[in-house]
């Protein structure tokens, strides 16, 4: 059995997939009612409001122990404002409802600002909005900093430690590979299923090309922006020149179930039709499927369930109890698995752990990365490289 781990110790409203959840603990905040310790956050205040500082605040790195995150906010007229974020959890409970009491801010002596302290990862990334009621979810006015969330716009904090991809800061490389969209007709989906195929500069018909299968296509092309990373990687002779294809869901509850039709057509029908087009490799040990979120699910019921894959990235995983049980034992054919979770991310991580072990336990090759960041759109994106060359590196060829 061979096992690699590598942990890095170390999303407000619910978003129709991708929600962030929380694991670290907080320090626990006084009643709003109380005031908090006075003289700096007042200081802090009055810069922020005379437009020479920004917020949140961060704090220096201890000799021992994490850094302190300490949010700020304005009240509002009568309401109270709230974080709802990554590390302090945006709400949601596991059952589907939600705890309005999380995020709770303290009064800042003699300033109608509020405050809420916690502590982090060195090298975290947060994402985070100010509650002030129930659907009244708004970006921190004094943050430059914003991101994209699946339900819209958060603001973002990077901790002094964080690094950014560099395939994302440098110019796209050129040439590009050719990106196609087209569709694919399927006798299983009873109608035609639209597909993105994605060839690396330089492609020709005579090789056996590594491919990678994509769910949620179009989100991986387009917010993702699979492609430029593929490019980049290539580029920089991180993976080979290899095959891609994304797939779109019509529903993901229904498409990403376990045994649903997409399955079978990506098996039965998708892979054949690549072939027909594509000078692929027929080796199952140069052949990936990558999921993420409830994605994820369906790429690892693929995998499990056909031996024409052998590769599995799993990109923030919403996995159960029944997903993990799944993993077969090693037996004649060893699956690889890369695994990308989110430290801020209650609901997801442990099973996420969870997959890890039982695949290593049962004789699979397993790449695990712990994430200093949320159950978020960027989460994935920043990270996919790290599947890809888990997968399909220098020492996979």
């Amino acid at each position: 059995m061979r096992y690699r781990g590598f942990v890095f110790v170390g999303a407000v409203v619910a978003a129709f997939f991708l929600i962030g959840y929380v694991v670290s603990p907080l320090r626990a905040p006084s009643s709003p009612e109380k005031a908090s310790a006075p003289s700096s956050l007042q200081d802090a205040v009055r810069k922020i409001e005379a437009g020479t500082r920004t917020s949140p605040i961060v704090g220096d790195q201890p000799r021992r122990g994490l850094p302190t995150l300490t949010f700020l906010a304005k009240a509002d007229a009568k309401n109270v404002p709230r974080i709802v974020s990554d590390v302090t959890g945006w709400g949601e409970r596991a059952d589907g409802t939600f705890d309005f009491n999380s995020g709770k801010m303290t009064r800042i002596v003699g300033t109608d600002w509020y405050s809420l302290e916690t502590k982090v990862e060195p090298y975290a990334r947060i994402e985070y909005l100010i509650a002030y009621g129930a659907g009244d979810y708004r970006i921190d006015p004094y943050n430059p900093r914003k991101v994209q969330r699946a339900g819209g716009p958060g603001s973002e904090i990077v901790m002094p430690g964080y690094v950014p991809p560099q395939e994302f800061i440098d110019p796209q490389s050129q040439p590009a590979g050719n990106v196609v969209e087209t569709l694919v007709d399927s006798r299983i989906l009873g109608g035609p299923r639209r597909v993105i195929t994605y060839t690396p500069t330089g492609y020709h018909g005579g090789g056996a090309y590594p491919i990678v299968v994509f769910h949620d296509g179009a989100l991986m092309v387009n917010t993702g922006e699979a492609p430029r990373v593929l490019d980049w990687l290539i580029a920089h002779k991180a993976i080979p020149p290899v095959v891609a294809v994304f797939v779109d869901p019509k529903s993901r509850v229904d498409d990403y179930r376990r045994g649903s039709a997409v399955r079978t057509f990506v098996t039965d029908e998708l892979l054949p039709w690549m072939s027909s087009r594509y000078s692929l490799t027929k080796d199952a040990d140069q052949r990936a499927i990558i999921g993420m979120s409830a994605g994820a699910r369906g790429a690892l019921d693929t995998v499990v369930s056909s031996p024409l894959f052998n590769r599995l990235g799993l990109l923030i995983p919403a996995l159960d109890a029944a997903d993990i049980h799944a993993i077969p034992e090693h037996g004649r054919r060893q699956l690889h698995l890369s695994i990308i979770a989110a430290h801020y991310d209650a609901l997801n991580l442990a099973a996420a752990r969870g997959a890890q072990l039982t695949a290593a336990d049962r004789g699979h090759i397993v790449d695990f990365k712990e994430v200093p960041e949320g159950h978020a759109t960027q989460t994935w994106r920043t990270h996919l490289r790290d599947v890809l060359i888990s997968l399909f590196g220098a020492a996979k060829r």
